[in-house]
């Protein structure tokens, strides 16, 4: 039987990432806490994959907002449209939001399209929850 979540701690043993997926929502959920290094976000970034991939998941809901590691950067990855593009090709994902610390810039929302789901950004994870919620993709 498939775990509907997974855990990624660094080498003090200290988690810095979790991934859930929520049935009643079909949502995959990834919270992001402290610091990880490059090769720790792309572990993560193929668990995403893979469970995206294992379970009937329609949205993602990603909360950085306690991850500390190289924000810009990675906030630069985040509307990468080769990673949207990798999603929707590999699932059944067709929105994605991303909930940023609350002094970030906010990056343009991104519309739906045959390349990428709908991307939306939040400062609050409740808005972002809503926001998957009025997308009826239960």
């Amino acid at each position: 039987m498939k775990k509907p979540y997974r855990h990624y701690r660094n080498s003090l043993g200290t988690r810095y990432c979790t991934l859930r997926y929520l049935k009643a929502r079909k949502m995959l959920s990834v919270i992001w806490k402290g610091t990880a290094t490059e090769e720790s976000i792309r572990e993560v970034e193929e668990g995403i994959l893979e469970m995206i991939q294992e379970f009937p998941c329609r949205s993602l809901l990603s909360d950085v907002q306690d991850f500390f590691h190289a924000p810009a950067a990675y906030l630069d990855y985040l509307t990468w449209s080769e990673w949207d593009k990798m999603v929707k090709d590999s699932s059944e994902v067709r929105c994605i939001a991303h909930v940023l610390p609350p002094d970030a810039p906010i990056p343009p929302s991104i519309a739906h399209s045959e390349d990428s789901p709908e991307v939306r950004f939040f400062t609050h994870t409740m808005d972002a929850v809503e926001w998957l919620n009025k997308q009826n993709l239960h």
